[in-house]
């Protein structure tokens, strides 16, 4: 199958990896083309990233840690929490096109740095809520926000890492950063509430506060691309690639990822104190407190944090011998849906529970390769505005997910009064959402792997298939 003739790349000819407006070529050559010396800056360009992730994910689960408290303020029941967790999705998933076809039309730096400072907005806001109608509404507006700052993220990593660097890169984005807004929100969160504040309500200010310095740090540090490279390209996103059943498998990965992500995010750190209660009679308090603990260290930090970055150098790995980069991804998820098959059937060992959130903190979170994936496939240049797409696709799987989990696990509680119960429903919930995306990724995959379906002539590349 031919390549256009602008995209070709005979002996050592000047390669044009974006010519022609509408041109929808790339070729992994492009990337060292495009930037022949890695620039030290990138590390820095990382580390503002993985702060300004940091403050999204905060915002995402906002109300983890303290959600036991919360609901004993409004008298909501696990319904009520998951459907509040849910309205932040929806809003966020609407505008992942947006942010990223702004940020990859415009430059990352604005886009990112306004986001950051209209999550801290939205945290003061939420902190002020004294009914459930107005706690929603500012879920609502945390996702308007935060949707302006991981897919424009990862468009600026794309941009200033080279292709071999893209797993580690994209990896520690979303693991580190991740487990930074995870730690303030498992455990930062309760302790500020419950030693150094009068209450959740003046700890989320006190959050909020931190979140609007971040915004200022990255507007004043952030760079949308290295000196001399194009921070921009006038045609982001051509509905075209629609086409393209690549992009399809890598926006089922995704899904099947978040699914995971949505129901382990908000419900692993009060499982874990709903074990305490249980099983040591423990008091809330304290029950909450050791919950968000073994979340953040098993969860964010040791498998969050510490694997996901070594999953994305694995990653690398296995391309530069030739491995895909799909089937690893593959492979990550089919490992996330074994973990929920796990607790679904009653994990109350500390040591046993600690050891399946580790897991489970790596597997899930390896959404953060996709967007590496999709630059190898289609160029950084468009990495933001196509992970936009993946991304919106799967915040509305993952919503779903997250809203109708709370009532599965009261529907298939065997036994009414037994607060573990609750949690075997709300784990099938996610292995039964992640099969299904699995199931068509890997149909795809294997579509795409055989040439059962053959991809559009204008957007073939080297495919990372």
């Amino acid at each position: 199958m031919g390549r256009p003739a602008h995209c070709r790349l005979p002996g050592r000819q000047t390669v044009r990896p974006f010519a022609a407006e509408g041109a929808l070529c790339y070729h992994p050559r492009a990337s060292s083309a495009m930037s022949t010396t890695a620039s030290p800056y990138r590390w820095v360009i990382l580390g503002l990233g993985i702060l300004a992730y940091g403050t999204s994910q905060f915002s995402r689960q906002n109300y983890a840690g303290v959600q036991k408290f919360i609901a004993e303020d409004l008298s909501l029941d696990r319904g009520a929490l998951g459907l509040m967790g849910s309205a932040f999705f929806y809003s966020y998933a609407l505008f992942q096109m947006p942010g990223g076809i702004a940020s990859d039309r415009f430059g990352s730096r604005w886009v990112i740095g306004l986001g950051i400072l209209l999550t801290a907005a939205t945290m003061a806001g939420f902190a002020t809520g004294e009914t459930t109608g107005s706690l929603v509404f500012w879920r609502i507006m945390s996702g308007v926000a935060a949707a302006a700052v991981y897919v424009p993220l990862t468009g600026g990593i794309a941009r200033w890492f080279s292709s071999g660097e893209r797993g580690l890169s994209q990896g520690t984005l979303g693991g580190v950063g991740g487990a930074l807004g995870e730690g303030a929100a498992y455990a930062l969160l309760p302790i500020l509430s419950i030693y150094f504040a009068s209450g959740w309500r003046q700890g989320m200010h006190m959050i909020a506060v931190s979140i609007a310095l971040v915004g200022l740090l990255c507007l004043a540090l952030f760079r949308s691309a290295p000196s001399g490279q194009a921070a921009t390209t006038p045609k982001p996103f051509d509905w075209r690639l629609l086409r393209d059943l690549q992009l399809w498998c890598y926006a089922f990965l995704w899904s099947g990822f978040v699914i995971g992500i949505r129901i382990t995010q908000i419900w692993i750190a009060v499982y874990a104190a709903d074990v305490y209660i249980s099983g040591r009679g423990m008091p809330l308090n304290e029950a909450v407190i050791a919950g968000g603990v073994l979340a953040l260290v098993a969860y964010s930090l040791v498998g969050r944090a510490a694997g996901c970055p070594l999953a994305g150098r694995f990653s690398d790995m296995c391309v530069r011998r030739g491995i895909s980069r799909t089937a690893v991804l593959i492979g990550w998820l089919v490992l996330g849906m074994a973990l929920l098959q796990m607790l679904s059937m009653g994990v109350t060992a500390i040591w046993a529970l600690a050891i399946v959130a580790a897991l489970l903190g790596t597997s899930v979170n390896l959404f953060s390769l996709v967007p590496a994936a999709i630059s190898d496939t289609f160029g950084p240049q468009r990495t933001a505005s196509l992970s936009s797409f993946g991304n919106t696709m799967a915040q509305l799987a993952g919503a779903t997910a997250l809203a109708v989990s709370g009532y599965v696990g009261i529907s298939l509680n065997a036994q009414p009064g037994n607060a573990l119960t609750e949690y075997r429903g709300i784990w099938l919930s996610g292995v039964v959402g992640m099969a299904v995306m699995a199931v068509l990724a890997i149909a795809a995959y294997t579509a795409l792997r055989n040439g059962w379906v053959t991809r559009p002539a204008p957007a073939v590349a080297a495919s990372s298939v």
